[in-house]
This record gives C-alpha cells, structure tokens and sequence, in this order.
C-alpha cells in the first residue's frame, strides 16, 4: 500500500465549548525527534492542561513505530482517536502533539473524542502531504572513464549521486527510487559497471 507523508510542520488550532485544542502535526523519522517536538511544545504552552500525540512511523498498514498518549485525559478519549484518524488517512512518518487549555466547560469522553479528532483533522487539511517514495542507496564502482555516462544513467532513472570517492578507481553511492533501480541494475550490468553494496 502506498502512503503519505506531511512535506513539513502545521500547526492549527479548533475550539470546542470554549476549550481550545492546538494541533502541530509534521514529518517525524524516529521516536527520539518526535520526543524532542513534544518538549518544544511543552514549552512553548507551559500553562496548557494537556499535551496528548499520536506517532506513527513508517507505513501505516503496517507501522515500524504506532503509539499514542491521552497525557491525563480519560483513557482512549484523546492519543487514540488521534492516531486512528492518521491510520485511516493512510498517513505515515507523522507525528501530531495536540495542546488543550480547559475552557470551563466538561466535554465527556465522546465529546473529547470528537475534539482531538477533529483538532487533527484540520491539521491533516492545512498540511501538505506526498506520496511516500521508497529509496535505495548503491554504490557502483567504475574507472574515471565511465564516471559520466554513469552519472547521466542515474538522471535518467529520477537518481541523483551523492558521494564518490577517487581512492582507487571510482566508487559512487548514488540514491534513486526503489521502482526504479531494476531497469537501472540491467543498464549498469550490461554496460560493465561493478554493483558494490545495496545492490542485491
């Protein structure tokens, strides 16, 4: 299944019976930088009554990483719904930290559910996502000969080169879409390239 990732941070904000819900949803690649988002948020709301997220990493049918935290709500009124919604949404590599300041009024568990959904579905819709795109990083080895119709068939295949190393010959990691690497393999082999790892 294909997924999306948001392209970079939102934030927005709803409000229910006169308690505000602060949404920040964006891109997260590992549990340590989303903790380090959440502590940003901590500060930058210190007098907030709740601090509820949802994380999922990697692709939502099947995720690397899938948590949430109702951070003193009753449970499953708050970090559940939210994830649910970026399950259903078929988003990945996300995170969402949703902030409420109490207005006063008592929401009840279902009326909690609804809000902190919602908070994050307007997030989602004032996001940009894409479509996620698997990578695949090779090195190739070649002499200096080669070097730049090797480098004109990784552009040709939507890949870029990132390193080369002139050691002994040359070694080049280039980074291409996954989709793309078998017809570029069946180039490079036929043409006397010398696959060296992430090549299999």
């Amino acid at each position: 299944m294909s997924y999306q990732i948001p392209c970079s941070p939102v934030v927005s904000e709803t409000e229910e019976k006169k308690s505000r819900f602060i949404c920040w949803l964006g891109p997260v690649q590992d549990k340590a930088a989303f903790q380090q988002q959440l502590d940003s948020v901590r500060a930058q709301y210190p007098d907030a009554t709740h601090h509820c997220t949802a994380l999922v990493i990697g692709n939502p049918a099947n995720p690397e990483v899938m948590q949430s935290d109702d951070d003193g709500e009753p449970g499953g009124s708050a970090g559940r719904p939210m994830l649910e919604l970026l399950l259903k949404q078929e988003v990945g590599n996300v995170g969402a930290i949703v902030t409420r300041y109490f207005g006063g009024t008592k929401l009840g568990v279902g009326g909690l559910m609804r809000a902190y959904r919602g908070a994050v579905g307007a997030a989602l819709k004032a996001a940009e996502l894409q479509p996620f795109v698997p990578v695949r990083r090779v090195s190739v080895a070649c002499d200096f000969a080669q070097e730049s119709r090797l480098r004109f068939l990784v552009g040709q295949y939507r890949g870029h080169c990132e390193d080369a190393d002139y050691s002994n010959g040359v070694t080049v990691l280039l980074q291409l879409p996954e989709d793309q690497w078998p017809p570029l393999q069946q180039q490079l082999l036929a043409e006397g390239f010398t696959l060296i790892k992430g090549a299999e």
